[in-house]
């Protein structure tokens, strides 16, 4: 079942930096938005209906005037992922084996300090000197 991405609102001149470095696909609901893009050398501005694949960081947009009309309205848009996050099992299962075999040597390492420290303070059998 796919989830609907809840639509913001940017009222007139206030603007978001997003970032979209994991891929986002904008969509414009309602209002205009002025789109600016790190390495882009055009400005866009994006209407209700239009829609732009987002892949870099640092992606500003602001509420801005229609084209045509005499004052700014707010813009509503939506950012869908392009992919849904996935959960590696793999990945997920080895974490969990590293993080509890690294659990296992540090009791199997605090077992043997406490050992080799009672043994310390124990008087040695072979020299019956004390340590």
């Amino acid at each position: 079942m796919h989830q609907i991405p809840p639509a913001f609102t940017l009222m007139p001149q206030q603007f978001r930096l997003i970032n979209a470095t994991e891929g986002f696909r904008l969509e414009v609901c309602s209002g205009c938005l002025w789109l600016t893009r790190p390495g882009d050398a055009v400005d866009r501005f994006l209407v209700a209906g239009a829609a732009i694949e987002l892949h870099e960081n640092h992606v500003l947009i602001q509420s801005d005037r229609h084209p045509g009309a005499s004052s700014g309205v707010s813009a509503r848009y939506v950012l869908v992922p392009l992919c849904a996050p996935s959960v590696d099992r793999h990945k997920l299962f080895s974490k969990q084996l590293a993080s509890r075999v690294w659990a296992r040597l540090q009791g199997i390492a605090e077992v043997s300090t406490r050992a080799t420290l009672k043994s310390a303070r124990q008087p040695s059998r072979y020299t019956g000197a004390k340590a």
